[in-house]
């Protein structure tokens, strides 16, 4: 027997929402809170400034649920990597591969990576970089981190420029000297305070980077071989040509 369909005039039962659901948002809820005061506690008081005791208060949580939901402040402190280098950055992406031509793409990126590495949370990222200098088994985790997040963005960025002849070295190449520009201005930023200086010379290096695509897509062009005709063939000694059959 067929559901009768709803009648328009009555109203929608709410949403049921369960305890675990609940229970749910709110432990993403203080994760993203313990976060937030880990990045705004480290841009105020520095790497070696930092202690459980400032973040949770800072999130307004005790320091029971920091050790919860990550156990140590390093751990939390390589979420704050994560959540800055991947997480942030991935969205930006998601935004950017709707974008239809390479001016219209490279201009958005170099845009939004301003945003993002011209910040205060980018601030608090070097901070920590820095202060792993000294512990080993930290660094370690932070550079394995990195190599994941590094793949996972080239795979990114070939997706996005498929339509030009990028190997997997060239994007690789590509990318990491744009980041570098864009950490270079960044850090510069921190001293100049010019905002549109930086701002001009991200968008000269990405530029140089979207030259540098068209002219590869380009030479490959130029590269193919041209079409040509099929060779003639040479009648048989003694055969008759077509023209000459046809004489009377």
């Amino acid at each position: 027997m067929p559901r009768r369909a709803a009648s328009p005039d009555r109203p929608r039962a709410a949403r049921t929402v369960t305890p675990r659901r609940r229970q749910a948002d709110r432990s993403e809820a203080t994760r993203a809170a313990l976060i937030r005061a880990a990045i705004d506690t480290v841009s105020e008081r520095g790497y070696a400034g930092v202690t459980a005791a400032h973040i949770a208060a800072r999130a307004k949580v005790t320091r029971g649920a920091l050790q919860h939901h990550f156990g140590t402040v390093q751990d939390l402190l390589l979420e704050v990597v994560r959540y800055v280098s991947q997480e942030l950055v991935g969205e930006i992406e998601a935004e950017i591969s709707m974008r239809e031509t390479l001016d219209q793409r490279i201009a958005a990126i170099a845009e939004r990576y301003w945003q993002v590495y011209g910040g205060s949370d980018y601030f608090a990222l070097i901070d920590i970089w820095m202060g792993s200098r000294s512990n080993d088994a930290f660094r370690a985790k932070i550079e394995s981190l990195m190599a994941e997040i590094t793949e996972k963005r080239n795979d990114y960025w070939r997706a996005l420029l498929t339509d030009y002849p990028l190997s997997q070295l060239d994007i690789d190449t590509m990318r990491g000297a744009l980041l570098a520009a864009v950490r270079g201005a960044a850090v510069h930023r921190m001293f100049s305070q010019d905002d549109a200086r930086a701002l001009r010379q991200i968008r000269f290096a990405f530029a140089r980077a979207q030259d540098w695509m068209e002219a590869k897509k380009a030479a490959k062009g130029r590269g193919k071989p041209r079409p040509t005709a099929a060779p003639r063939r040479k009648p048989k000694r003694g055969a008759l040509t077509s023209s000459a059959a046809r004489r009377p």
